[in-house]
């Protein structure tokens, strides 16, 4: 974006005089991702310019960049020709990935457009739920024969590539296939290239690669790549034929989008908000507080209940706040560490016991550590007036407040997805509230016993 603002006001100068020599030569040092991200800075006829005007890679690089609305809308202001030579162009899962989000009559629009074999293909596509892998694949991969030399396999490669869709084409990983389409292996790029001419496919080749299924939900595709750190993944059907690939980027895309929505569901709001009025805002977040008030109401009243305790001994007030905020951001930590590893796949059926033995130990020993520290700062603080027993019950109750919230933190989100319930939505709110509760009741009994 900085390279765009430097350049900014002279390009949008340059189309203004239609002087569309300089203003190609320009944009050559402008980069198609800072391009989209400030697309909004130029209006209909300046982004067809700078569409037309720019190379046929960097056109297609700025157009996978751009949100499906603004995709829609630059192909909606260029000439017939130039719509269909686009459309022909991208991916055909990249072409349903934007009609996904357009409204019917765009889409209708769009259609008529694309080539009749091109809209087929597009369909076979929207045919797959919005968050299946179906939905996810690229359709546009190389395909090789076990049988072929790797100088064959070259030849391939070079024959059936366009220069101009090089961008939407995945190179990468090569699909080794029969005769019938079905999976025999996958094959990097790199072997391809640097093996001897003579050498078969099937020498180099991956005979058993990681596969997903059109049906997969994304999330748990990139628990796959997360899990086996993999840069792409074919798709195959039941009976084992190709039917696309999915690739890291597009993977990388949607871990970013779920782990944006699950921290926004931590903190009781959503994504994309800012935009929204005020009114809208405060209607989302509203209801997520009723757990955290309804709980804290449960904790005035134990302070209530103390009050005799709490009237006889007023420094003990002073270290509410304290061992109330440390549970809660160890409840934090811990909950935002497994739902993180829950969302991602490192944290499986079979590790959640172990993490949950390790984050409660974890929870301990920093709740050991700041016990001890709080309780030395009490003493120093009221030890004169009330003695050792006072400083054992600050620090006893800030080692429990922190172990619970620990232990909070690693077991609701566990539950929580047992119960089918997403456990970023549910986990904040009662972390923090199931902590002061405890901590208090401890808090204020110890002091009732030792004190009094």
């Amino acid at each position: 974006m900085k390279t765009l603002q430097i350049y900014l006001a002279d390009l949008k100068e340059l189309l203004e005089s239609r002087d569309f020599v300089s203003a190609r030569t320009l944009l050559k040092e402008i980069g198609p991702i800072d391009l989209a991200d400030g697309w909004d800075h130029f209006d209909a006829d300046e982004r067809v310019a700078i569409f037309r005007l720019s190379t046929r890679q960097k056109a297609m690089q700025l157009f996978e960049e751009l949100e499906s609305h603004q995709q829609a809308a630059l192909v909606g202001g260029l000439q017939r020709r130039d719509a269909q030579e686009l459309l022909s162009d991208l991916d055909p899962s990249a072409t349903s990935r934007m009609m996904r989000d357009l409204p019917q009559p765009l889409v209708r629009q769009l259609s008529s457009i694309m080539k009749k074999g091109g809209q087929e293909c597009v369909q076979q596509y929207l045919q797959h739920p919005p968050e299946s892998v179906g939905a996810l694949m690229r359709g546009r991969y190389i395909t090789l024969d076990e049988k072929w030399t790797t100088k064959a396999a070259v030849e391939r490669i070079q024959y059936s590539t366009r220069l101009r869709r090089i961008e939407e084409t995945h190179l990468d990983t090569l699909m080794v296939v029969d005769s019938t389409n079905h999976l025999r292996g996958v094959v990097g790029l790199k072997s391809i290239v640097v093996a001897p001419k003579d050498m078969l496919v099937r020498e180099l080749m991956d005979q058993a690669p990681r596969t997903l299924t059109p049906e997969m939900d994304q999330e748990e595709a990139v628990k796959l790549f997360t899990k086996y750190k993999l840069k792409s993944a074919p798709v195959v059907d039941q009976d084992g034929a190709l039917l696309g690939v999915v690739v890291y980027r597009d993977i990388f895309a949607i871990a970013r989008a779920e782990t944006e929505e699950d921290f926004a569901k931590m903190a009781g709001t959503q994504t994309g908000l800012l935009s929204q009025p005020a009114w809208r805002i405060a209607k989302i977040r509203l209801p997520w507080l009723v757990a955290t008030c309804a709980g804290e109401m449960l904790v005035s009243s134990i302070i209530k209940g103390h009050e005799e305790t709490l009237a006889r001994i007023v420094a003990l007030a002073t270290f509410i706040p304290l061992i109330a905020a440390m549970g809660g951001n160890v409840g934090a930590q811990t909950a935002t560490v497994m739902v993180r590893g829950l969302a991602t796949g490192e944290i499986g059926r079979e590790d959640e016991a172990e993490a949950v033995v390790k984050e409660v130990a974890v929870g301990m020993m920093i709740g050991a550590v700041y016990g001890v520290l709080i309780g030395f700062c009490a003493h120093f603080f009221y030890g004169d007036r009330y003695g050792w027993p006072f400083s054992a019950v600050v620090g006893f109750t800030m080692f429990i407040s922190m172990t619970t919230a620990a232990m909070a933190g690693s077991i609701e989100p566990l539950v929580f997805r047992r119960l089918g319930i997403d456990p970023a939505t549910a986990t904040g709110p009662l972390i923090t509230t199931f902590t002061d509760l405890l901590s208090t009741l401890v808090y204020f009994t110890l002091a009732a016993k030792l004190l009094l």
